[in-house]
Order: C-alpha cells, then structure tokens, then sequence
C-alpha cells in the first residue's frame, strides 16, 4: 500500500464528505453554508535542493550506511516532514510551509542506529526519530530548525522491525522498535497472544513511537497504557547504547526505563524492546448504557472505577458526541446511533427515562480463562442506580467495527474548509463535570469557534480509581486566511482552561512543540533540571530532536 505523503491511511479507505449526507446536512443548516463537490489538493511543495558537494559530505560523514538506506528524494523527505497534527495539515492547504529534512536514513539494526548517533554527535548532525508518524502535537516538526546550519537528517525506523524472540513461558515478547501496530499483533496473534494496545493510530503508527510518547490504547483501562507493558528496553545514544534493568518490579536501585518513556526521541532511540504479553480473551462481552446527563455517566464510572472493576474498551459520549454519531452513517442502509436506539427502545421509553438527548456509554470486557460475568453483572446492576439505561450490544459492535476510521474524517472536513481538532487531558474525578461545563462556556464565547455555533463534543475514554482521560473535539468554519492563528487561539484557550482546572497537559498525545510552554510552565523547576542533566550527559550537543519538551 502507498501511502499518500499528507493524508491518514489507506488511500482505499477515503471518503468524500457526500459519503457522510447527514453530517453534510447539519454543518450546512448549522452554518448557513453550502460545502462544494469537490475540493482543491495541497500545492507541490518545492523542497530545497542540496548540492552534489552536500550530499557527498552527508555520504561521507555515514560512510558504513549502505547507500541505499540514504536517500535525498523529494518523496522520502516529503513523507518524514510533518506528523498528522491539524496544524501539520492545515500549513499544506494554506501554503505556509514547513521545514523539511536534508536526508532521510532508513537504518535495520541496532548497531546501525548507534554509528548514525555517535557520527551525528561527532558532526554536529540534526537528528529527528521517525516511526509511523501519526503524532499530534507536532513532535516531528522541523520548524524550531529554521535558520540553523547543521545537517536535518530523519531516522526512518519503518524497516527496524524484526521479531525478536517471544517467550512464551514468562509471557514477553521482544520487538524492534519500528514495527507497526497491526504487524506486532499478527505476530502474537497468531500464537494466542496480544500485546493489548490499541491507539486510534494502531494502523500506522510503532512500537517505539508508542513508548517515547507514553501512549495509551482504547483498551488501557484493562491492559495499562505503553508504560505499564514495557519491561525492558535496549537505547542507542549520541554517547553509546545503555540498557534498562531487565525487571521492572525488582528493587535494584534506579531502573532508567522510565527515563525513556514519554523522551520523544530527546535522549536517543529506543531500538529493542521487550513487551508483557497476555494471553487473547476467547471472547468479549459488551455492556450499553445511556444516561441522562454527562455527569450521571461520569459517576457512573468513578463507582465502577473505585469498585476495581475494569473493562477494556470504555467510551463515555456527551450529548454533543452522541448526537453527532448519529449523523455519520454513509448510507440509510446504516443507521446512526440514536436512530439505532429508537429503533430497538421506543421514544416514549427514552422520554419517561429523561432520555431525549442521552449520553451513550459503551463498555467491553475480555472474556479469558477466568469468568468476568460477575464484573459484568455489577455493572449491569449499577447502571440503573445512576438513572441510566441499558441499550442494545450492537451499538458496541458497530463502534469496533469503525474504530480505527475516524482520522480519514478529519482529512475530509480540512478538504472542504472545516477546522477539526483534538484534545485530551487527565483529570481527577472532581473536575471532570466541572472542566466539561466550564469549556462549553468559553469556546460559546469564542468569535475563533463561531461561539454556539462551532460544534464541542466530548468523551471519557480511560478510567482510574482517582480520575479519568477527558478527550475533546472541536469542529467549526475555518476563519479564512487566518487558519493558523484560530488554530493557537482555540489551542490556548483549551488548554489554559484544563490547566486551569488541574488537568495533565498530556494523557497520551504526548507534548512536542505543541504544548512545550505549559510543560514547562507546570513542571517542577528542579525535576526540569535533573531531566537537563540526563539530557545533557546522553546528549551532549543537543543532537537529538532539538527543542521538544523543553529547549
């Protein structure tokens, strides 16, 4: 499959906005507009050409490289330029640019990684890790490069990505770095095993870009997030390869493991890692529910979450969220979910219950050796404790049927000048109501969002005893020709608003460039100083992707 330079996926796999006639209708009505048939491609970006003398010096430098694991191609440079951010998007629509690398490498053994680093360190090489590529919050970009003389040369790691050993008696796994979510799972699947991580990314993004952005799946509230499946790993450094304690419950001292989760390619490259493997669930159970309000599911969750139950897939949808859903069937042969739920529960059922305009949870428990029916059964129970009710399974399996198509929309919505973008953040259970109702506020106050007529949804996606991931998705009128300065504005105002009602800057999307000031900003100042030092002794000249988390 060939993967277009800029857009999501599986180029089989898109759509046009006509294929989606009921969200087409309700943008339209929403905004008074018409969205046009068809839509205007990205401009061919002309990148900077290097000299023969140029390359003949980057050639020399990685003089052990084969040569055709160096490439200086237009294509190749293309594809490893951006990640898949609304901000990486929309500067390919607007003609505002990016900075692209000089070189492309694509090493395929450890070994090979670390003569790169060490050669880059000695010559003052830019180096920027690249896996799959899908990352959000623009830990790719080149921009914070503009200006500087040194070499920008993309470590390619898609063809690192080799089995290295399963074992099957203390159930671990160990992979290169670079193999893609779909490949890794074949492999285990295939002997009844699963690493159990699933980001909405799982198609096309890797193994180490998962543990360097500590990552979570739509299953970690039963599997764990990256960190909590990640046993050992092997790194290449700018100043040599160092491994992690081959344990990570013994109590042998400082294990640098943690070090290197959520780095973003900072420190170095995690070339082999070992993964905790469970065995695949014979089945899976799934559990629907509908509440009135956004907060009766919210708590909801926390009992559920504080009674030590715990589900894999959890997916709580506002009323926004849910009734959108309802509009992104392609075809009348497909209903939408409210039109599902009317279908199988009558109306007059959903008015007595106060549910007109309900939330929809949707919930899914692995069935493996052990039974999980009495989790099921709680849960079951609780729901009508919490003024809820339970709707048909079928929503559950039309989710997982679609679970991974999501982000083709996203390219869709930009093509006919819609902004759409994510947040998401970590938030004690206290906050979570609070911080939902107090961005409904602000963004009905922003001119950037058309005020109430920009589109919020919101979902609660991960669960804990102590609180939960909060995911949010903004969509509205692009402000023509000021694309990127809506875009900062909306950004800033969410995330001031989450900080500003103790949220994490970051459940999984990680921090890049995107949202470095507020890492900064709320870091303890001497934690960001014990992070320079380790920085600055396994990277001494600041080689490694050069200004992300903190400069």
């Amino acid at each position: 499959m060939q993967r277009d330079w800029w857009k999501w996926g599986d180029p089989k796999e898109i759509k046009h906005i006509n294929d989606y006639p009921k969200l087409k209708t309700l943008v339209e009505e929403r905004w008074k507009t018409h969205l046009r048939e068809d839509f205007f491609p990205p401009k061919k970006f002309e990148l900077p050409q290097l000299s023969e003398k140029k390359k003949e010096q980057i050639r020399d430098i990685f003089a052990s490289i084969y040569p055709k694991k160096i490439s200086f191609s237009d294509d190749d440079r293309l594809f490893v330029s951006l990640g898949k951010s609304y901000y990486d998007v929309i500067r390919i629509f607007n003609g505002n640019g990016f900075i692209s690398p000089d070189v492309v490498i694509s090493p395929t053994t450890h070994e090979e990684i670390q003569y790169i680093l060490t050669q880059a360190s000695a010559n003052n090489v830019q180096i920027i890790p690249f896996g799959g590529g899908t990352n959000v919050v623009g830990a790719l970009s080149l921009d914070n490069l503009s200006g500087r003389t040194e070499i920008k040369c993309t470590l390619d790691l898609r063809k690192y990505k080799r089995l290295i050993h399963i074992d099957e008696e203390h159930l671990s796994a160990t992979f290169e770095a670079g193999i893609l979510g779909p490949e890794l799972e074949n492999i285990l699947n295939a002997k009844g095993y699963t690493l159990g991580h699933f980001p909405q990314s799982f198609e096309y993004s890797t193994l180490g870009g998962w543990i360097v952005t500590r990552g979570a799946g739509q299953e970690s509230t039963y599997y764990g997030k990256i960190e909590d499946l990640v046993e050992h790993i092997k790194v290449a450094t700018p100043v040599g390869t160092l491994e992690s304690n081959p344990f990570t419950h013994d109590a042998s001292g400082i294990n640098v493991l943690p070090f290197f989760v959520g780095s973003e390619g900072t420190l170095g490259v995690v070339t082999e890692i070992t993964v905790k493997i469970k065995k695949l669930p014979k089945n899976y159970r799934w559990i629907v529910g509908l509440f009135p309000t956004f907060q009766d599911g919210t708590n909801y969750l926390k009992t559920l979450a504080q009674a030590g139950v715990k589900p894999s897939v959890v997916r709580l949808s506002d009323a926004n969220e849910t009734n959108l859903f309802s509009k992104m069937s392609s075809s009348e042969e497909h209903p939408g979910l409210v039109n599902d739920l009317k279908k199988e529960a009558q109306k007059l059922i959903l008015q007595w219950k106060n549910l007109s305009t309900p939330c929809v949870l949707i919930m899914r428990f692995p069935q493996g050796e052990i039974s999980v029916s009495s989790q099921v059964i709680f849960a079951k129970e609780l729901v009508d404790k919490h003024k809820g009710m339970l709707a048909p399974t079928t929503i559950g399996d039309k989710w997982a049927d679609n679970r991974f198509k999501l982000p083709y929309l996203r390219d869709t919505l930009v093509e006919h000048s819609i902004y759409i973008d994510t947040m998401e953040t970590l938030v004690h259970w206290k906050d979570v109501s609070k911080l939902h109702q107090a961005l409904t506020r602000e963004l009905n106050k922003s001119v950037a969002f058309n005020k109430n007529k920009g589109i919020f949804l919101a979902h609660v996606s991960h669960i804990y005893p102590n609180a939960a991931c909060m995911y949010f998705t903004l969509i509205t009128p692009m402000l023509k020709g000021r694309e990127i300065e809506q875009w900062q504005e909306l950004k800033d105002l969410v995330t001031n608003t989450i900080m500003q009602h103790n949220g994490s800057v970051s459940h999984h999307h990680s921090v890049g460039l995107d949202h470095q000031k507020w890492y900064k900003k709320y870091t303890d100042s001497l934690a960001l100083e014990v992070l320079k030092s380790v920085k600055n002794k396994l990277d001494p000249k600041g080689i490694m992707n050069p200004g992300k988390l903190f400069s």
